[in-house]
Formats: structure tokens, C-alpha cells, sequence
């Protein structure tokens, strides 16, 4: 049933995002998102073999849905951030866009905890938040500098 829950989340997401007319070139699209995945997966690593922050439960259901969730969910909704930033014009309005996705984010992390499948040990609530606006900064720096590089000679 959880693993369930998750395949129709990720499809939801994945529908959402194809649907959007986007403002990404394809190859920004799938840069933006291996750094995403690799943003999320480096924390996943970290915290579960290294710091024994992080529990995923043995059962293939939960390891399964985590690995959908890090490889799908969290890379296609910093993709769909990345998408949003870039159409809003004033500061004050991608602030309250990065809040807006570091809460989304983040709240997806607590319902994997919730729903079992991402068990934290000894973690603070905050850490998740700082996480994601720091991921979220690291991929804004990185869009830019790649679209220095990818639109240079227009």
C-alpha cells in the first residue's frame, strides 16, 4: 500500500511537470535534475551509512518507494522550482517561492518518516529545512552558471 502511495505521488508529479509549458531548454532539464538527484542522494547516503541519521526499514515496499522518491520526486520538484524561479521577476516573490518549495520539500521528506519508509533517528526538524534551502541555493548558483555556458553564444 505504501509503495503504492508513492508510485501514484511520483506519476502525479511527473504528470504535473510534463504538462507545464516550461522555460528550461531539454538538457537543462536533465542537468538540473541529476544535481537534484545527486543533492538528495548524497544526504540519503550520508545520513544512513555514515551518521545513522537516516533508517530506511529492510522491506522492499519502503526501499523501493524511497528510491522512487529520490530518484523521481525530489529531482522533478527542484526541476519545477528551477522552472518557476526563473519566471518570476521580483525578489521578494522567489523568496516566498523558495520557502513555499523548501516547506514542500521538506514536508515530503516528514510524510516518508510518517508513512515509515525514511525513518529519522535523533534528527531535528530544522536540519530538513536547512537542507533544502541549501540545496535550493546550491541549484539556483548552478543554473546560472550553466546557463552562462549554455547560452553564450546568443
Amino acid at each position: 500500500m505504501i509503495l503504492f502511495s508513492y508510485i501514484v505521488l511520483n506519476i502525479i508529479v511527473i504528470v504535473l511537470f510534463i504538462k507545464k509549458r516550461t522555460k528550461l531548454h531539454l538538457l537543462e532539464i536533465l542537468v538540473y535534475w541529476m544535481i537534484g538527484s545527486y543533492l538528495f542522494q548524497n544526504l540519503s547516503a550520508l545520513c544512513y551509512m555514515n551518521f545513522k541519521t537516516l533508517v530506511i526499514p529492510d522491506k522492499l515496499s519502503y526501499e523501493f518507494s524511497h528510491f522512487l522518491n529520490r530518484t523521481i520526486l525530489y529531482p522533478a520538484l527542484m526541476v519545477m522550482f528551477i522552472h518557476f524561479f526563473l519566471i518570476l521577476r521580483t525578489y521578494t516573490k522567489k523568496f516566498l517561492l523558495l520557502l513555499c518549495f523548501v516547506s514542500i520539500l521538506a514536508g515530503v521528506e516528514w510524510l516518508e518518516h510518517f508513512s515509515h519508509v525514511l525513518i529519522h533517528v535523533h534528527w531535528k526538524l530544522w536540519w530538513s529545512f536547512a537542507f533544502w534551502t541549501v540545496a535550493l541555493l546550491v541549484l539556483i548558483g548552478f543554473m546560472k552558471f550553466f546557463r552562462k555556458i549554455l547560452y553564450k553564444g546568443e
